[in-house]
């Protein structure tokens, strides 16, 4: 692995650079690790710095379940980001309007094969660009986006706000004020 390799924002979790490494003790980030790729994507939109192999090798803290083949236990989302000083949100899945004030989203949502994670953010105009969501990202509203995933009979479980940090934060501790709760 090359630490200084940069990958960027990732739109698919089975890319052939790391889509084998191991996610928990049976699952792989190609089969089960949408959860890792939002974290990621996520950091990496905060701090263009961070790379995706040191992210990768400091992933203990992201807890997953049964053994990674279900992919990052989703109470894992709010603790990894909030440790590392973000600001999480709950947003109302059912009614989403209103939120396009957050840096970014992560969305958990069932379908035929399972859960998937996605993470978007923010253009600043009131949408979101989805990452690891099957297509091509381009930005459009949340509710639009819920819309299409809804429109496929899949069904959306959770929904995170994320703002991000200032960028003088690079804390690795949880703090009862790094995280609200909302809707």
């Amino acid at each position: 692995m090359n630490a200084d390799l940069d990958y960027g924002l990732l739109n698919t979790q089975q890319d052939p650079r790391f889509g084998d490494r191991k996610y928990g003790r049976l699952g792989t980030i190609a089969k089960n690790g949408c959860g890792l790729i939002a974290l990621y994507n996520v950091e990496r939109a905060a701090r263009p710095e961070t790379r995706f192999d040191p992210f990768y090798d400091a992933r203990k803290p992201i807890k997953t379940t049964l053994f990674g083949l279900l992919g990052t236990r989703p109470s894992s989302i709010r603790k990894n980001l909030a440790r590392k000083g973000f600001i999480v949100t709950d947003i109302d899945r059912k009614h989403p309007e209103g939120n396009a004030s957050h840096d970014a989203v992560i969305v958990l949502y069932w379908y035929w094969f399972g859960a998937h994670y996605v993470a978007g953010f923010a253009d600043g105009n009131g949408a979101y660009t989805m990452y690891n969501y099957f297509s091509t990202p381009y930005a459009q509203p949340l509710e639009n986006f819920l819309r299409t995933v809804r429109g496929h009979k899949n069904r959306v479980v959770h929904i995170w706000g994320v703002d991000f940090p200032p960028k003088d934060v690079q804390t690795d501790r949880i703090s009862s004020d790094s995280v609200q709760i909302g809707a």
